[in-house]
């Protein structure tokens, strides 16, 4: 069978189409019996392929420029990349950086083409020089770049301290000294500190300008530094290394010593060369000496002495018409940052014993309290001001007395009494009491006695007082309602004016004074009745304790012996035979050395079963009641008394009032001798006892009890009054070796 064509119309699109569609449907069907001829499909055209994109270009980073650093300094680098049209962020990649050296970079936002690297190298490095090469790499998309990155961290320049010499300080003082450096090639300005300053040190120190090479290192010490060595360490970190300076400190209060404190006497018109001692400890350098604070009409002129002398001559003038009197004065010397101040201690006089000044002349009026021994030094200003001259009393010692008597007057009851125990009760403001004060004895005859006596011994009674300082006018109705008090506590049968033996010794001792000084006929008797107590009170082998009739001790006995003394002084009779059985009792009580047995004491007479020691004060009380019994000047047991009180010398320095009682009446044995070795011990006296005084608020011008011997038990108003009555020594009692020149004689 012949297979039909298909009709041109067929061939169009869509008939063609169509004509396709049928003829697959008739052979699929199998209709119509026609064979149906294959027919081709032609293939549809192909599209070109589009043209493949350029390769991108590289991206590019600028070369790197070479860093160099010094340890603990940073740097940045800039980063520049050339993108070439490349699109995205850059990450930033370091490699290589040595240890001891951080670099960071953060990457590049899209859009953007310069970066930076940070560097920073570490304070650690720097011992040796480091080189690195590091390698800085960038990436964007698939394209990378990289330069390499040339890296130095410079060798470090330290600088040093050059050496410090020893540094000596005084506690209290100050010293600027110089600190210098070797800067071995750095550059910079250098701060300094001190570190681990020792206690009791100040320090401060100034910064190393660029161009300085050293600096001012200030050094203080407290006034109760500790004597010793120390180190004062002043760094600095550079680097972050510790470079360090040590210092040594020496605190020396002594670092050497003018060893002057003696007594140089001259005449009037006299020349004197004395030669010093100079004790060399620490300070070895040159010194510079100048004398001042000497009596009137005396002279000394300067003087260097070289480094490591040990001996030094003053020389000494006094003019024709010096005037007799006695001086503390000064030898200040000074050695680089170092001063001190020794005493020298000069005294005017002819050479012989003499009398009393003109002021003394003996009369009619007079006559009772200007015997040897007596008041009558109290009674004017003139006579005072003479005996403070003539004894090496100064204005300080007088200023401390006034402060003290102010005192006082704050602190009397409107009873009249000063109480022992309670003496701050009902006082406003007063802060001056302290539990160190809760057992002390409760005696108000005692503490009476305390706040009297330092009155009398000031020239102050009832009826009168010295014209100058004013202020001493206006204690004279404390004395009056003080000693009325004792009067109208007295027992009137007994004569007890209450307490135990030292209370009463003490009362009887106020009112003998004030009866003396004032002549009041009203307290004669009451005095009178007071020493009969105690006649009667004396033990059968002479002594007095607490309690009458009890069997004595040399303290009790001494105050009891110093009332007698007051009574005689005041006119009043005293049996021979209660003296003569005193003095036998202080026999008892020598211990001293067999050569002068009679030239110390102990407590109570030694026996075979118990031996009694020595006691300090017990022996100055025990020489003091010798001289009331009239041992002569030169006995030789009152000489070796003398000189073993003299090696007990009060201290030169210290804040407590200390060994008060043996104070007390070693300053009244050596002044009734006079001499050297009074001058040497009044100095030191004196100034112990100015030092010691409070100064400030409302227990200024007393004494702290503690640290006094017996404070606990007398408490602030004992010490206060035994400081006082010490002070006044000058004036309160006339020496006893010294004469008074008759009118006319």
């Amino acid at each position: 069978m012949r297979a039909r064509v298909p009709s041109p119309f067929l061939r169009l699109p869509g008939v063609l189409l169509l004509g396709s569609m049928l003829a697959v449907s008739l052979v699929l069907s199998g209709c119509g019996g026609y064979e149906t001829a294959e027919v081709e499909e032609p293939k549809p055209a192909e599209k070109p392929e589009p043209p493949a994109p350029p390769p991108p270009k590289p991206i590019q980073l600028a070369e790197l420029s070479p860093v160099r650093l010094d340890p603990g300094a940073s740097a940045t680098v800039a980063l520049e990349v050339e993108r070439n049209e490349n699109e995205g962020p850059i990450a930033v990649a370091i490699e290589g950086v040595p240890k001891g050296v951080t670099a960071t970079a953060a990457e590049i936002p899209k859009g953007e083409s310069a970066g930076q690297l940070a560097l920073k190298a570490a304070e650690k490095l720097g011992d040796e020089e480091l080189k690195a090469s590091i390698l800085v790499k960038v990436k964007v998309g698939e394209q990378e770049a990289e330069q390499p990155l040339e890296l130095a961290v410079n060798k470090v320049n330290l600088p040093s301290f050059l050496p410090i010499g020893q540094v000596i300080l005084q506690p209290g003082a100050k010293k600027v000294i110089d600190v210098p450096m070797e800067r071995n090639g750095y550059e910079g300005p250098i701060g300094l500190r001190v570190v681990e300053l020792p206690e009791k040190f100040g320090a401060t120190v100034a910064a190393v300008g660029i161009d300085q090479t050293a600096t001012k290192l200030e050094i203080t010490t407290a006034a109760d530094a500790p004597e010793g060595a120390q180190t004062i360490r002043v760094v600095t970190t550079v680097y972050g290394r510790t470079v360090e300076a040590k210092v040594p400190v020496q605190v020396d209060q002594r670092p050497y010593q003018v060893k002057s404190f003696m007594v140089v006497g001259l005449k009037p018109g006299e020349t004197k060369k004395v030669e010093v001692p100079i004790e060399r400890r620490s300070y070895k350098g040159p010194l510079s000496l100048e004398v001042t604070g000497l009596p009137e009409g005396v002279s000394a002129a300067k003087v260097d002495v070289p480094a490591g002398q040990a001996k030094v001559t003053l020389q000494l003038v006094a003019v024709a018409d010096a005037k007799e009197g006695v001086a503390s004065a000064k030898v200040v010397s000074t050695g680089g940052n170092l001063k001190r101040t020794d005493p020298l201690i000069v005294r005017v006089a002819h050479g012989e014993a003499g009398y009393l000044p003109e002021e003394f002349t003996l009369d009619e009026e007079s006559a009772v309290l200007l015997r040897r021994g007596s008041f009558g030094g109290r009674t004017s200003v003139e006579r005072k001001q003479a005996l403070i001259n003539a004894y090496g009393g100064t204005k300080e010692s007088e200023e401390a007395v006034l402060a003290g008597l102010r005192w006082l007057a704050a602190h009397q009851r409107s009873d009249g009494c000063w109480s022992l125990e309670e003496y701050w009760k009902d006082v406003s403001g007063c802060d001056c009491h302290s539990d160190f004060e809760k057992e002390v004895d409760d005696s108000d005859t005692a503490g009476t006695a305390f706040g009297v006596l330092p009155m009398l011994g000031a020239g102050i009674t009832h009826t009168s007082g010295p014209e100058e300082p004013r202020e001493l006018i206006g204690y004279r109705k404390r004395v009056f309602s003080g000693v009325a008090y004792l009067t109208g506590n007295q027992d009137r049968k007994s004569g007890n004016l209450g307490g135990n033996m030292y209370s009463h010794a003490l009362g009887t001792m106020a009112l003998c004074e004030a009866y003396a000084l004032s002549g009041d006929e009203r307290l004669k008797v009451p005095s009178q009745l007071a020493v009969k107590y105690m006649t009667e009170a004396q033990h059968k082998e002479g002594g007095w304790r607490y309690g009458p009739g009890q069997p004595g001790d040399m303290s009790v006995t001494a105050w009891v012996f110093l009332a007698i003394r007051s009574a005689q002084l005041a006119g009043l009779p005293i049996g021979r035979s209660s003296l003569t059985r005193a003095e036998r009792f202080v026999d008892s009580c020598a211990v001293g050395p067999e050569e002068a047995k009679l030239s110390r004491y102990a407590y109570q007479p030694p026996t075979p079963e118990k031996r009694q020691p020595e006691k300090l004060t017990l022996s100055a009380a025990g020489l003091l009641t010798r001289q009331y019994l009239g041992w002569k000047k030169d006995d030789p047991q009152l000489m070796a008394g003398c000189r073993y009180l003299a090696q007990h010398l009060p201290p030169e320095s210290g804040g407590d009032l200390g060994q008060i009682y043996y104070y007390h009446y070693a300053t009244q044995v050596l002044h009734h001798m006079e001499g050297p070795e009074f001058d040497l011990w009044n100095h030191r006296m004196r100034e112990h006892l100015i030092r010691t005084q409070e100064k400030e608020g409302h227990k200024a011008g007393s004494w702290k009890p503690q640290g006094a011997d017996w404070g606990s038990r007398g408490g602030r108003l004992y010490s206060t009054a035994m400081a006082l009555l010490t002070l006044e020594v000058y004036y309160r009692h006339l020496p006893m070796y010294r004469p008074v020149k008759r009118t006319g004689g």
